[in-house]
């Protein structure tokens, strides 16, 4: 099967095109399945690179006018990709529950660091790489989630890989394992390039030390497009991505829950 979980459109303000551009592009490319799971709003604070909260039922009736317009011939599917903060628990049950909403996607961009909320792309020290960890494993036992995008995406600040980030990988492998939730080989980390360290050249993620512990646990795996743009759904990126989770040797499905 071809399926992408991880999708976005134009209404996060970083993204291009529409949810029908994106279906044409997912029919053109012979998918499967669709998920489209753009950054989820919340209800009294914008945390930026995100539709506005007014916005989100626009989302919703897009996605359901394409199943309904283009359901016979692809499987489409309603989703967000969210952080987890535990004072929004009631609204993701919510939409889960009430809205509709077929699945979530936890995309840890942000975590809580003694009350203030960090961002993942600005860690300047291995240790605080735990303190994301926990906000992920926090999430996963929350059994809201059905795929936790780009979880090495720590990997951008170019730490060293030492004790704390053996232990970051642990719990949240340990916590994928544990809650039956696959992690992500995120082709935008590909998108990215290659550095140079001293562990040699390599993706700051999918980050290959934290992959080896996915292969050693046989975690199950979803390989994502996290498109921005209709043209990225199944580039050379992602198939770059499908030789490493072959020659990574890890468990890759095409179904999720």
């Amino acid at each position: 099967m071809l399926t992408n979980y991880h999708t976005h459109c134009e209404l996060c303000k970083h993204a291009e095109g529409s949810v029908e551009d994106y279906v044409r592009q997912a029919m053109t490319d012979g998918f499967d399945v669709l998920g489209m799971s753009d950054h989820l709003p919340y209800p009294n604070f914008d945390y930026g690179f995100r539709m506005e909260f007014a916005e989100i039922w626009d989302y919703i009736t897009d996605v359901r006018d394409a199943q309904k317009k283009y359901g016979d011939r692809l499987n489409i599917l309603l989703g967000f990709e969210s952080e987890y903060m535990r004072e929004y628990r009631r609204y993701y049950e919510e939409l889960l529950d009430e809205y509709g909403v077929e699945y979530l996607v936890l995309g840890q961009h942000f975590y809580d660091i003694n009350g203030y909320w960090k961002s993942a792309y600005d860690i300047d020290n291995t240790s605080e790489c735990l303190s994301y960890a926990r906000s992920v494993c926090e999430g996963l036992d929350t059994g809201y989630y059905s795929l936790l995008a780009h979880p090495d995406i720590v990997g951008v600040n170019c730490l060293p890989w030492d004790k704390n980030m053996d232990r970051m990988t642990d719990m949240i492998v340990e916590s994928a394992v544990k809650n039956d939730i696959p992690l992500e080989i995120n082709a935008n980390g590909v998108r990215r390039g290659l550095v140079t360290d001293e562990l040699g050249e390599h993706y700051t993620y999918p980050h290959f030390k934290f992959w080896e512990k996915v292969a050693e646990a046989k975690a199950k795996v979803v390989i994502s497009a996290d498109c921005h743009n209709p043209s990225l759904l199944n580039d050379s990126d992602v198939q770059k991505c499908r030789d490493i989770a072959k020659n990574w040797g890890l468990h890759v499905i095409d179904v999720i829950d």
